[in-house]
């Protein structure tokens, strides 16, 4: 029995009744760009379980697996829904689980009624963290990363669930060190985090991932680290783009008083700066994609009461982002989304989003040179699958992987034989 891509199923409970014994397949997820982790358990099942629990969602889940080698993911979830049995073979029922964390399930029966004046978008975030996940179950549900900001907003609370309210300051958020400010609240085994991605940019490379085509033989290199299958997601999504941040709102306040609006020039920085990229290109505001959009809205004081009515205050607004910076952060996010490659590789519990990867794709069969794809990508979700098969557990990660180099490239030493 190989280690390699095998796995270890060591718990799954359901409302405390241990159920490890008929589940076939768990499919864990993490992503930077969901506020939870989740889960999908495969059950099938003989025994009855399933008329005797009878899930109607909120039960308490629990599930701990690994490598063979040691590593363990361990999570706590509730029930969000049980998908729709089918009938096996005789007195033998198929169905999944969807599990979520009870704070996700529960948010939307919270608001956020505060108001703020003059205060770090971060600061906040920490603030209504605290009310979205306050007396849950979840087993780490610290902010485990709370990326500083620089700015000082203005927040009038309007009944806004607490991702909802983390979602706004995610756009709004400016940071001292990633002037494009792509912020991003998302959770995995380690509790919660708000980060920029141009930080997590910044790092080297983890993990070194190489494909060898079947008819080239096993090939050299660690097989843990083998791609077993890729694919390239060939179309850009321009709604996906939009949702993960290339579409920025930029809201100016008109005051009938005073006939001014509210944009400051004091205090504003020269341009967006450069940004971390995977490319060898530095972003700039000429360099923009012409995919991103930026919307400019003029409104009068108190006509939209859910946004900012004191950023009018010049002691606040100096510290607005800029519209170059806005320009950055959509340009970064379109930029982003340019390379996608999905990899199926040998499971390992250590793989999370937010970590960087290199991927070394070969030209073709005859010779060492890399494709064009090949280089540096940020890993920005990942599935933990574990499934049986015949009398052994596999595990399997799939990495969606993205990269917003057209240069990458395509020479050098793949890392197979």
């Amino acid at each position: 029995m190989s280690n390699v891509g095998g796995g270890s199923l060591t718990q799954v409970t359901v409302n405390g009744q241990e159920i490890k014994s008929i589940v076939t397949a768990i499919d864990y997820f993490e992503s930077i760009y969901s506020p939870c982790a989740s889960c999908n358990i495969t059950v099938s099942d003989s025994s009855g379980f399933n008329q005797k629990a009878n899930l109607k969602g909120g039960e308490d889940v629990s599930i701990s697996f690994g490598n063979r080698e040691g590593g363990t993911i361990r999570m706590n979830f509730v029930v969000a829904m049980q998908g729709n049995r089918t009938r096996a073979k005789n007195s033998q029922d198929m169905f999944n689980i969807n599990c979520v964390p009870q704070e996700f399930l529960n948010q939307n029966q919270k608001e956020i009624v505060k108001a703020y004046k003059g205060k770090k978008v971060s600061d906040m975030v920490k603030d209504w963290h605290e009310e979205y996940t306050k007396e849950t179950k979840t087993l780490k549900k610290d902010l485990a990363t709370n990326e500083e900001t620089e700015d000082k907003q203005s927040y009038h609370g309007t009944g806004r669930s607490p991702i909802t309210a983390i979602r706004w300051a995610a756009k709004e958020g400016k940071s001292s060190e990633a002037k494009a400010s792509n912020y991003l609240f998302y959770q995995d085994r380690d509790g919660y985090h708000f980060r920029t991605v141009d930080k997590m940019l910044s790092g080297g490379d983890a993990y070194t991932f190489s494909y060898a085509a079947q008819n080239l033989g096993p090939g050299g290199g660690d097989p843990n680290y083998k791609i077993i299958a890729f694919d390239q997601k060939g179309d850009f999504n321009s709604l996906d783009s939009s949702y993960n941040g290339a579409d920025s709102d930029h809201w100016y306040f008109y005051d009938p008083t005073t006939g001014k609006v509210d944009s400051s020039e004091k205090g504003k920085r020269d341009g967006p700066g450069g940004t971390n990229h995977t490319g060898s290109t530095q972003l700039t505001q000429k360099l923009a994609s012409g995919r991103g959009g930026r919307y400019n809205l003029i409104v009068a004081p108190g006509q939209v009461k859910s946004k900012f009515r004191d950023s009018r205050d010049p002691k606040i607004a100096e510290y607005k982002r800029s519209l170059p910076e806005h320009a950055a952060q959509s340009s970064a996010a379109v930029q982003l989304d340019n390379l996608v490659i999905n990899i199926r590789v040998p499971g390992n519990t250590e793989y999370k989003p937010g970590i960087k990867a290199k991927v070394n794709i070969p030209a073709n069969q005859e010779s060492m040179e890399l494709d064009q794809r090949s280089g540096s990508f940020l890993v920005t979700s990942v599935r933990h699958v574990i499934y049986k098969e015949e009398n052994d557990m596999k595990y399997n990660c799939i990495l969606e992987c993205k990269s917003d180099s057209k240069n990458k490239s395509s020479s050098g030493n793949s890392g197979v034989a």
